[in-house]
Parts: C-alpha cells; structure tokens; sequence
C-alpha cells in the first residue's frame, strides 16, 4: 500500500498502548520521523524487526510493556500474525547485530530519550 510517496507494509497493534500503527516498509531517517518502519525481515519468515522514534505516538511508551502483552501485526492484505512479549531488552544504540540476531519472531525499538540505548522489545508468535 501507497501513501504520500511511502510503501507500507501493515499496521501494527498494541492494545496495551493503545496503539495502532501504520509500519513503512523500509527504514530512513526521514521516514522514522513519519512512522515505525521495518528495519529488517518479514511476519513470513518469522523475524520481522521494526524500529521507531521514541515519540509518544510511536514507541514512547514500548518500556511499559511486560511479559505476556499482546502485539498483532496485520499485513496489506489482511493476514494476521499474533505476538506475545518474551522479554525486554536494553541494548547499546549501535548493537546492530544483538537487534538482528536471536530467535525472535517479532523485535520492536526505540531510543532512550538522548538516544544513550535501545529499548528492544522481543515478541514470539502465540
């Protein structure tokens, strides 16, 4: 799906955040500041990574999440996948590898506020 010059690959829920986000389907800077964005993987192959801004309409409050909450992605084409959170992480802002790495099927991140680490949130398919 097509909007304003930006693919988007799904909406992303967050029913504890009470969040509904449209998720670009690629990451840049500019982007980011629009919307999360994936940063790497799909829903298909189970270890879909999408980053965002630490905005409060984006992933401000990703830290208030536990173990246990609901996360769904639905995709353009209405499939939907259903995550639970395993665990929640803080990485190093530059840890690209610890972001990308593991059995994962779901990672979501942001920033602190200053940008010190990654809120990193990891997410296994119900």
């Amino acid at each position: 799906m097509r909007i304003d010059d930006r693919e988007y690959i799904g909406v992303l829920s967050i029913p504890d955040l009470g969040r509904e986000l449209p998720v670009i389907s690629s990451w840049d800077y500019p982007g980011l500041r629009v919307a999360p964005c994936r940063y790497t993987g799909s829903a298909y192959t189970d270890d879909l990574v999408i980053a965002a801004h630490n905005y409060a309409s984006h992933f401000g409050r990703l830290r208030e999440l536990s173990q246990g909450d609901s996360i769904r992605f639905t995709d353009t084409d209405g499939n939907v996948f259903d995550y639970v959170v395993s665990e929640l992480e803080i990485l190093e802002p530059y840890a690209v590898s610890q972001m990308t790495e593991g059995d994962w099927d779901l990672t979501l991140f942001t920033c602190t506020p200053g940008g010190q680490y990654r809120v990193t949130l990891r997410c296994n398919r119900k």
